[in-house]
């Protein structure tokens, strides 16, 4: 194996993510960023080009991804109808599937989610330890993507689960809770996500129990989310899942501006795409329809380094000494070398750009053809 070399007109560098022009990034034998310079040091043969922008691998911090065998299901009902345990809609059919066929259709998630160039995956699984065994089949077909499997209490819990991920705080004890978050870490619940469990103290709940992230929090206030900030804990935010489900937009610009360490979710893969790129994009839209018109930047934070805070992991970001993780995007055709913003553009074109990825030395064409 030899030195593979990328070559970009645009590139997102560091934990940062300063966009730097004109680079070549070599990747040495093992994988490992050797070196970002200009790009007259790239060899012609060098992957990319003048098209091309290399950008760090987002995450996907909240995915149901069994969901996805039933595309579009009840798109009638409402949210408790679908998916609240243990009798929505979502329940009763994944209990009609066999063990292989689950993970087949976990792989088929995990697939899409590789094609959309998504680095870390965190999924959420129902079905106790081995609800999370079938998730660690699909895993292992998609070596380049981290995927963090969470699971809930049932069959042989925790067995096969890298971390908890309940649907409420509210389901156990506050004793039950503490022994689970200190045995498993990281550990993450839906909180706020209507107005119901809300009022029922589900956040005071999580943050007693030491939950480490919380997902969805559309009705928290701002003193709610200055308190997430000041324990710091996580928050992942899944925007279209929310206004899919006909419950209001998340607080993005109040989380933003006080500070919160954000992710990106798509949440059921029934119902969206496991695509953190329209999570980032609707994130921002919601942040300027709430006031904030500097949410480009901290929008794109919670999409490429955020996730993977929230995970508790490194983020995939392009710098050197550390593996690359990176897609490389048209950005010529797409319009992003030649946009004002440079955040903004990423956020609301790259998805249509995509074009390879790298995960060390290794190059992978996109092809979406074929996604679900």
């Amino acid at each position: 194996m030899s030195q593979v070399h990328l070559r970009a007109s645009l590139a997102l560098i560091g934990d940062d993510l300063r966009a730097v022009r004109d680079v070549c990034v070599t990747v040495d034998d093992d994988g490992v960023v050797e070196s970002v310079e200009g790009w007259g040091s790239c060899p012609w043969d060098s992957a990319g080009g003048t098209w091309a922008a290399l950008l760090p691998q987002p995450a996907n911090a909240h995915v149901h991804s069994a969901d996805g065998r039933f595309p579009e299901f009840g798109v009638d009902l409402g949210l408790h109808e679908l998916v609240a345990p243990p009798d929505g809609l979502k329940y009763r059919l994944l209990s009609t599937l066999s063990p292989t066929e689950t993970a087949l259709d976990i792989w088929r998630t995990y697939r899409a989610a590789y094609e959309l160039g998504v680095g870390l995956l965190v999924d959420f699984r129902e079905g106790g330890g081995l609800g999370c065994l079938a998730a660690q089949r699909a895993r292992s077909m998609v070596p380049d993507m981290d995927v963090l499997v969470l699971g809930t209490p049932g069959p042989s819990f925790p067995g096969w689960c890298q971390g908890l991920g309940l649907s409420s705080p509210l389901d156990y004890s506050e004793g039950v809770l503490r022994a689970l978050t200190s045995q498993l870490r990281p550990s993450f619940t839906h909180v706020a996500e209507d107005p119901e469990n809300r009022r029922e103290g589900d956040l005071e709940v999580a943050l007693r129990a030491g939950f480490t992230a919380i997902v969805h929090g559309t009705h928290l206030s701002r003193d709610d989310l200055q308190a997430i900030a000041e324990r710091g804990v996580a928050l992942v935010m899944c925007p279209r899942s929310n206004m899919w489900h006909g419950l209001r937009p998340p607080p993005v610009a109040d989380a933003i501006s006080l500070g919160v360490t954000l992710g990106l979710g798509s949440d059921n893969a029934a119902w969206n795409l496991p695509d953190p790129w329209g999570e980032a994009e609707e994130a921002m839209l919601i942040a300027r329809s709430q006031g904030l018109r500097g949410a480009p930047a901290a929008v794109l934070e919670a999409l490429m380094v955020g996730g993977y805070r929230a995970a508790g992991l490194e983020p995939r970001t392009v710098e050197e000494g550390r593996k690359l993780h990176a897609v490389l995007v048209d950005a010529y055709s797409t319009g992003i070398l030649s946009a004002a913003d440079t955040a903004s553009a990423i956020i609301r074109r790259a998805r249509a750009g995509l074009a390879l990825r790298a995960d060390g030395s290794r190059l992978a064409y996109l092809s979406k053809a074929g996604i679900y």
